[in-house]
């Protein structure tokens, strides 16, 4: 079983949350956890059954396993409360950079994000970083509790 590697999962998170698809979490949730279908879910996110299986297998792949992946997503999804997209799509269809005001293409934006505003990433990198050390240590809390009243 691979190791899991937590930074670069919540850097994929962050990145692709701020990329635009900040639905990613929710359709991971449904797809993976829920056990609903790929075609429903996908049907609902407006996303091909094919992008949804593929962030499914980077999530698994940076989790080390699909049964840590399971567990980690509702974790992802409260430490990413507050990450909001900075490339939106418009009315017209086309993306764009809300910094900046220009039009990306949306297989750009995650590139348009490392690029030109990567202390954002970073910021919101930390900060999931940080929200997750005190579900770390809210977790080891109780577990010396339970071990306590046991003994």
């Amino acid at each position: 079983m691979k190791q899991t590697d937590i930074k670069s999962l919540v850097n994929y998170v962050a990145l692709k949350i701020l990329g635009g698809s900040d639905y990613l979490l929710e359709a991971l949730e449904e797809y993976l956890v829920k056990g609903e279908g790929p075609a429903t879910v996908a049907y609902k996110y407006n996303i091909s059954k094919h992008q949804l299986r593929g962030y499914a297998q980077r999530i698994i792949e940076k989790s080390g396993s699909e049964g840590k992946a399971k567990k980690l997503v509702p974790i992802l999804k409260a430490i990413s409360e507050g990450v909001k997209p900075i490339v939106r799509k418009s009315n017209d269809g086309s993306y764009e950079c809300s910094i900046c005001n220009i039009i990306v293409a949306k297989e750009d934006s995650e590139e348009h994000i490392r690029k030109y505003h990567k202390e954002i990433l970073n910021e919101n990198i930390n900060m999931m970083m940080q929200k997750l050390e005190k579900i770390k240590q809210e977790i080891q809390q109780n577990r010396a509790v339970i071990f306590t009243s046991a003994s």
